[in-house]
């Protein structure tokens, strides 16, 4: 498989900033609870040394960093292109524009958000919903599991959103599980047209800058949009933020930043995704969904091995970074699963 391309981007000037607000949702803890296996969690850092592209793991429990390591280019502070990861998160920037009567529901259809003066619609295409984007089931024919293609041949494209529109339906929308980034960037196509902001500041006014996270950056297609499946670079601090905001149910430091009935049905079974990714056998809101001795987790995945992993019950976060690019998609993938290995069957039963 090919190495996925990026957008074009807008050119800003790159700052590394200090997280001056961590110490506010995330304490530094020097003695590890008594309801740790430390043998068990030391065993999964042990593991994390012979891993040649991880940049970061971070274990956060009860808004204590539990453990944490960094590698090469990795840090606590440093943006980081978190890939796929940006799917769970354009899900929560839904969330908001639903709260802030931007978007009235997720079931208002495509039609109400896009202009067909600029764009060719069939009405079948035109009638998929926000929620159909929200759970992979839009219908679209694509094939992004087995083949970079499908994402390097429509991020080649002159126009993202219309190469979409030319795809033909393959099953009727709601019905079936077919993972498809072109489908979910529409959902920033949405956010923007719906707020009159591009996606980006709408994102920087209603949950970053609320999280206390000052700079991101975030790729463009062609027409401006920002790219609502890929290419948000934010710090491994700041996952967690996002990892706080979904255990929290929504709520940062008192504040809500979205409501807690997204937030549960974010993470509530939407459709079943056939087993088609490792880990995970249902989807939610852009969140994949699991089950690990007994403990049901929610994770949002990048290729490559980024996650943010949430284990409700055990009230556990776990963040991992890895470089991804120029490694080929062979090495890409052992390190996804090598990863997620050591989170789940490590990490996560380390915690009694």
């Amino acid at each position: 498989m090919a190495i996925r391309k990026t957008f074009k981007t807008i050119v800003l000037l790159f700052i590394v900033a200090q997280l001056t607000v961590m110490s506010s949702s995330c304490k530094k803890e020097s003695k590890v609870a008594p309801n740790i296996d430390t043998q068990k969690l030391d065993e999964a850092f042990a593991n994390t040394q012979q891993m040649s592209n991880l940049k970061s793991m971070v274990v956060i429990q009860n808004g204590s960093i539990i453990k944490e390591v960094f590698y090469g280019t990795g840090g606590a502070d440093l943006r980081h292109d978190v890939r796929s990861v940006t799917k769970s998160i354009t899900s929560l920037l839904i969330g908001i524009a639903i709260d802030k009567g931007f978007i009235a529901s997720v079931d208002q259809p495509l039609s109400e958000f896009i202009d067909t003066t600029n764009y060719t619609i069939s009405t079948g295409k035109a009638g998929i919903k926000i929620r159909h984007l929200l759970t992979m089931t839009s219908g679209f024919e694509w094939d992004e599991m087995t083949s970079n293609d499908a994402y390097n041949n429509w991020v080649s494209a002159e126009n993202q959103v219309q190469y979409l529109f030319d795809k033909p339906l393959a099953h009727t929308p709601g019905t079936y599980f077919t993972y498809n980034t072109a489908a979910l960037h529409l959902l920033s196509v949405i956010i923007t047209n719906a707020s009159g902001m591009n996606t980006k500041d709408f994102a920087m006014k209603y949950l970053f800058e609320p999280l206390g996270i000052k700079e991101i950056e975030w790729e463009t297609d062609n027409q401006g949009f920002n790219n609502g499946g890929s290419g948000l670079e934010i710090t491994p601090y700041d996952m967690v933020k996002i990892g706080q905001l979904m255990l929290n149910g929504g709520v940062f430091n008192g504040k809500t930043i979205v409501s807690q009935d997204y937030i549960t049905q974010s993470m509530q079974s939407k459709i079943s995704t056939q087993n088609t990714m490792m880990f995970s056998s249902d989807y939610g809101y852009c969140w994949w969904l699991g089950q690990n001795e007994k403990r049901n987790y929610a994770f949002a995945n990048g290729y490559g091995g980024q996650f943010i992993v949430v284990v409700p019950n055990l009230n556990v976060i776990v963040v991992a970074t890895n470089d991804w690019s120029g490694i080929g998609a062979t090495t890409a993938n052992s390190q996804w699963n090598q990863t997620m290995d050591i989170i789940l069957n490590l990490i996560i039963p380390a915690f009694k």
